[in-house]
């Protein structure tokens, strides 16, 4: 069993900034994260082996992920990478797995920086090979710099949306269309919030005129309604929407496309937090559940800190700032930090998170989903792509008395496969809550067990029993 001070899981932006807080006030601290290279989604970065001819243009993105990995290296941080945190059986002890096989580390504390998953909404053909979440298509687009088509399709809301949208045109995609059901005031409506936040103004007027300039349409109150193809995409429609998000008759339009990215937001990866014992809270406004934590990030389990995306999503500024406030704190929980200078840097990194908390506040209302989203699946629909669980299927579970997710699962096996629910969760609570005429936390989590990822062997089984 291998023994630190402060576990971090997740090598991203709130993972690396907490381990450099930690490791500079002269605690152990050890990084691990499932991907080959640290990073994360954001600051993701390309593998060394990789040459490029040319080499690609290196982006802020890409330089602020390198500068955050060298601060981390140089306060002494340890990064063990490939490595997936699966399980927790017992308070401080994590269960890991990676290529040399399973191992348990034990932690006098440990934050969790695990960041999100995208938020997708089913529609018929969404399984078809060629169509990607927002997220998986800049994944491939940033880690391995390739395109996920050439003639692309995207559709969905928030601001990752219009990033990925711009990567995708820059990188030479043919982007045919961006189809956003939020009406086009709904950009316009958060620059109040960033009226003293001029590098992301910046970056999102960038974002836009690049794509202007490209010639790339933006179709405002316009929804992906159904996807064409029978063993890869060929096509997609759209059609505009009204006010609640339901297709208006007979005004489809249709593209020739080999690829379709799809995402309305993100949602806070809650598996291991959960499997860790932490307490969750619903936030109505994001419409995702998310761990419960005290002012300095702790979550309801003494010496488990959740911070980032993971608990809440509000960009990768604010992950860094809760953060360093993890990683001071737990500093000082293990008498390494405190006093005055404590006090001072935890403020700081406050009074910053307070500045952006505005800007959160401004896209979750101005892209709040509405009903009409979850509506656009029919009756033949695939709901759970893993277990091939269709909206009919879904159906007749309701019929039978399933009126929480947790028991939907129980009939259906809908949320058991290996994504364990990060598919398909999401958009079957909001079809539940209507179709019960209930509210979406009533609704409930699927339970939570581990392995918290499909990676675990009967051996990594048997070492941690």
């Amino acid at each position: 069993m291998r023994r630190t001070e402060l576990l971090v899981v997740g090598a991203g932006p709130a993972g690396l900034a907490a381990a450099a807080e930690g490791a500079r006030a002269g605690i152990r601290v050890l990084v691990i994260d499932e991907n080959l290279q640290p990073g994360g989604q954001i600051y993701r970065q390309t593998p060394p082996e990789f040459r490029f001819v040319p080499p690609p243009r290196r982006t802020d993105d890409f330089r602020k992920g390198r500068a955050l990995i060298a601060e981390a290296l140089a306060a002494g941080v340890e990064l063990r990478l490939g490595c997936t945190a699966w399980a927790s059986f017992e308070p401080g002890i994590m269960d890991v797995i990676d290529a040399a096989g399973p191992d348990r580390i034990h932690a006098q504390r440990t934050i969790l920086a695990i960041g999100a998953c995208d938020r997708p909404a089913p529609v018929p053909g969404w399984t078809l090979p060629g169509v990607f979440t927002v997220g998986g298509a800049q994944a491939l687009l940033k880690g391995q710099r390739i395109l996920p088509g050439r003639r692309v399709l995207l559709g969905g809301v928030g601001p990752l949306l219009l990033v990925v949208a711009s990567q995708l045109s820059d990188a030479g995609a043919d982007v045919v269309a961006v189809a956003e059901p939020a009406p086009w005031w709904a950009g316009a409506a958060i620059l109040p919030a960033l009226a003293r936040e001029w590098p992301l103004l910046r970056d999102g007027i960038r974002y836009r005129a690049g794509l202007a300039w490209q010639g790339v349409p933006w179709l405002s109150r316009t929804a992906v309604t159904r996807i064409d193809g029978n063993d890869r995409v060929t096509g997609a429609v759209v059609a505009r929407v009204d006010r609640d998000w339901r297709p208006v008759a007979g005004s489809e339009r249709r593209f020739e496309v080999d690829a379709v990215a799809i995402g309305y937001g993100l949602l806070p990866s809650i598996d291991l937090p959960r499997i860790c014992g932490c307490a969750l809270e619903y936030d109505v406004v994001a419409r995702a559940w998310s761990p419960a934590r005290n002012d300095v990030f702790e979550s309801t389990v003494p010496g488990v800190f959740v911070v980032g995306d993971g608990a809440g999503v509000a960009g990768a500024i604010v992950a860094m700032e809760e953060g360093r406030i993890a990683g001071l704190t737990a500093a000082q929980q293990l008498g390494r930090s405190g006093g005055t200078e404590y006090d001072r840097r935890v403020a700081l990194h406050r009074r910053r998170i307070a500045a952006l908390e505005r800007f959160r506040l401004a896209v979750n209302r101005a892209y709040a989903l509405r009903s009409g989203l979850f509506e656009l699946a029919d009756s033949r629909t695939v709901a759970c792509r893993c277990e091939e669980v269709t909206f009919d299927d879904l159906e007749q579970a309701v019929l039978d008395g399933a009126d929480t997710l947790a028991v939907l699962k129980s009939f259906t096996r809908c949320g058991m496969g290996p994504c364990q629910g990060r598919m398909c969760a999401a958009a079957t609570t909001e079809w539940l809550a209507a179709r019960t005429g209930r509210d979406p936390e009533s609704i409930g989590v699927l339970p939570a067990a581990p392995p918290a990822k499909p990676v675990v062997t009967l051996d990594a089984l048997a070492s941690s029993g």
